[in-house]
């Protein structure tokens, strides 16, 4: 019996869900050849004039943050404060219209201080973009949660938009139910939307950093219209891919990618697109706050879901480096990573085998997510392509031009969200 039940796990490991060919993306070597990304103009995704508004992005050194930043200087903001531990990014450290507050977001006398303090302008800070977060995904042990919760609970001031993350839309994924698993809901299907009903018991998220993200963005939520605020969130997924990201840029500059996820399929987003919504969300609550204060969306990005397996191919094709691949047995995997999240096996000594602990596995799940609510109602407009996300990634690597570095999201020195 026990047998059994371990190939039984070794064939749901291996996914996918019984409906995810129905989505599935197909891209030849010559489809890859012909993409470009060079006529995207991130400007057709937001309101192109400038408000001169005092914008702070918390968290504007990191991940998320950063293109933020990026993004408000391309629009021609002159007030632009990052509150963040880490200095800005060298491409737009000096830039005139940027001012940086070196903070602990953790602290909420020294958040408050920068939050009220004027730009050298004399404008007061009236824009906030929270994106700050302790990206610790592959925990879920009570006893790791308040590493998460101290920086991922509720942000302190003036919350206009808050970075939540799609994993508190994404069922669990519950390996062990071998039998009727994908016949019971939320289960049995794989598009996620606005209009599903919030994830309770086995299908919320088990990991801490999803458990700190509802708690926080209950909190931003129900703070909308408290002492004229208008607060919303947004939830973008499944992953969130570019220069930096934990998925594409971990594969480009890892020796060796341990392989043992390929058939898992998902839909994910360019950061510059989610950047992009946090000033379409802005100007949306200032156009219509009765109908989108205090509300969450989902995003994701253009086109099909692609494999994990496609998406290591596509970057293979287009990186100069070499780039190795290794099978491994999910079984192995999953049995590892349930020995992995013992107490007595510290991060002090474990480097990056930390990461494998079992809520590392939950991306191992079919998802296509439909932001048709976002794009309806605050006006979201995706503009990248998978493929033209993979390729801008390996180029900006590659370049050496100084928008990007060899860091990436499987480190454990990062925090930005």
């Amino acid at each position: 019996m026990l047998i059994g039940t371990l190939l039984n796990l070794s064939i749901r490991l291996r996914g996918p869900h019984p409906r995810a060919t129905e989505f599935a993306s197909n891209y030849s070597e010559d489809d890859l050849a012909s993409v470009s990304y060079t006529d995207i103009d991130m400007l057709d995704a937001i309101p192109r004039n400038p408000t001169h508004e005092g914008y702070v992005v918390i968290g504007g050194s990191g991940f998320v943050g950063s293109y933020i930043v990026r993004l408000l200087i391309l629009r021609g903001e002159t007030n632009v404060r990052v509150l963040d531990l880490a200095p800005p990014p060298q491409d737009f450290a000096s830039h005139p219209s940027l001012t940086f507050t070196k903070v602990d977001i953790t602290s909420p006398s020294s958040v408050r201080s920068a939050l009220v303090t004027p730009f050298p302008s004399g404008v007061l800070p009236s824009v906030i973009f929270h994106t700050a977060a302790t990206i610790r995904f592959w925990e879920r042990a009570a006893y790791t949660f308040d590493a998460s919760h101290r920086v991922n609970k509720t942000p302190t001031g003036v919350i206009v938009v808050y970075t939540s993350s799609a994993d508190v839309a994404i069922p669990t994924s519950r390996f062990m139910q071998l039998d009727k698993h994908y016949e019971l809901p939320p289960w049995n299907k794989i598009i996620i939307s606005d209009d599903d009903e919030p994830l309770r018991g086995s299908a919320a998220p088990r990991s801490s950093y999803g458990r700190s993200k509802i708690i926080a963005e209950r909190l931003v939520l129900e703070a909308n219209s408290v002492d004229g605020l208008r607060t919303g969130s947004l939830r973008p997924g499944q992953t969130i891919t570019g220069p930096n990201d934990r998925f594409y840029t971990s594969t480009l500059v890892f020796p060796r990618v341990p392989v043992f996820d390929s058939l898992w399929s998902h839909t994910n987003v360019c950061v510059w697109d989610v950047a992009a919504a946090h000033l379409t969300f802005e100007d949306a609550l200032r156009r219509d706050p009765a109908n989108v204060g205090g509300e969450a969306f989902l995003i994701t990005g253009n086109g099909p879901p692609w494999s994990m397996k496609d998406s290591r191919a596509a970057l293979k094709y287009y990186s100069r480096r070499e780039l190795i691949f290794d099978d491994v047995q999910p079984l192995l995997v999953f049995l590892l990573a349930h020995i992995g999240q013992r107490p007595g096996l510290t991060p002090r000594w474990m480097g990056e085998l930390i990461y494998l602990q079992p809520a590392t596995l939950e991306y191992m799940r079919d998802v296509v997510i439909d932001d048709s609510r976002a794009r309806k109602m605050i006006g979201y407009r995706p503009q990248w392509q998978t493929a033209q996300v993979m390729k801008y990634t390996v180029d900006q690597l590659e370049s050496g031009n100084g928008k990007t570095d060899i860091r990436h999201g499987l480190q454990l020195s990062s925090a930005g969200s």
